[in-house]
Order: C-alpha cells, then sequence, then structure tokens
C-alpha cells in the first residue's frame, strides 16, 4: 500500500534527506552541498511509504502566487508504481489550497514527459544544474 503525507516531525525529514542522499547523491552524481542548499527550512516537504517503507519525497518552496516544486525523488526499487504522480498531485493541491496560482518545476530532461503527464508545459531553454540538463516546465492550476 502506498501512503503519501506531508512531513511535519524530524525523524520524518531525516528520511526525506536519506532518500535525496541515495538518489541524488548517490544515484545521479550530485554533490551533495548542491543537494543540500539550505532551503528546506522554508518548504512544504511530502513523504512517500510503500507498505511502510520510506519510498519517496518532494518539496514545494513557497514563492507567493508561483511555488515550485522540486527534489521529487523515488528510490530505484519503488519506481513506476505512482508514487512521484502522487507526490506532485498532493503538492499541487497544497498550493491550491494555499491560493497559489502556478507552480513551476526544473526538470530533469528525462523526465519531462512526467511532468507533462501532470499537466506542465515547457518554458525557456535547457539549462544545467548540478552537472544535468533540466528545462524550466509550469503549471497553472
Amino acid at each position: 500500500m502506498v501512503e503519501i503525507c506531508r512531513v511535519k516531525t524530524d525523524r520524518e525529514m531525516k528520511l526525506v534527506y536519506d532518500i535525496r542522499m541515495e538518489v541524488f547523491v548517490e544515484e545521479q552524481g550530485v554533490p551533495a552541498e548542491l543537494e543540500m542548499d539550505g532551503l528546506d527550512d522554508d518548504a512544504v516537504h511530502v513523504l512517500a511509504f510503500v507498505d511502510g517503507i520510506p519510498a519517496g519525497c518532494a518539496r514545494m518552496l513557497r514563492k507567493g502566487e508561483e511555488n515550485k516544486i522540486g527534489r521529487v525523488a523515488v528510490r530505484k526499487s519503488m519506481r513506476r508504481y505512482g508514487i512521484g504522480t502522487g507526490m506532485c498531485k498532493l503538492l499541487i493541491t497544497i498550493a491550491k489550497d494555499e491560493g497559489v496560482r502556478k507552480i513551476y518545476i526544473g526538470s530533469q530532461l528525462a523526465a519531462v514527459d512526467f511532468y507533462t503527464t501532470l499537466g506542465f508545459v515547457k518554458e525557456g531553454d535547457v539549462f544545467m544544474e548540478a552537472g544535468i540538463e533540466h528545462i524550466k516546465m509550469a503549471k497553472s492550476i
């Protein structure tokens, strides 16, 4: 069973950091100092579990009427179960409830199709972040 919740405790935040280090730093080679960017205290975080096992996480930075979803990470063995979709949908719902009008994301090029299925559209040109090609995508809500 998949369960996705808003992060509320330090223990849950530690699980978020563990998942991000595994996915971004170990798997994708992002330097740890770039991954831990100092913005987590100002973000809404969600955490996904599969049968009680921590499986994924994501965050949303509050920026007035335009929030930014980022750090969407799902452990390799847990992918293809809809976890990323569920986490993004929860963050979009939270944003909508808070009166946000637009959400954007810096999508890795490999994830563009995933975000397109959630209603995001490409904006602008490809850019490099942490040595990985990205493109800005946005969704009005």
